[in-house]
């Protein structure tokens, strides 16, 4: 994959936290550690939204059963 530069302003605090990360991951890259922060961020939205559909299924008096009969 061809990359490019880029540049984005962010403060001192948190440029030493993406640092400490990309050592604790050891990732080579920014990009890598960005790339799998996108995946966990986007990982914990799905299952946050899987929680609240299961929370309105309990409400409805759904099961899991009775959606995959339909």
């Amino acid at each position: 994959m061809k990359s490019s530069r880029t540049t984005i302003a962010v403060s001192e605090e948190v440029k030493l936290s993406l640092m400490r990360l990309k050592i604790e991951e050891r990732v080579k890259t920014f990009d890598e550690l960005l790339r799998k922060m996108i995946v966990a961020y986007r990982k914990m939205k799905f299952l946050e939204a899987s929680k609240r559909f299961r929370e309105k299924m309990k409400e409805k008096g759904i099961g899991l059963e009775e959606l995959l009969n339909e």
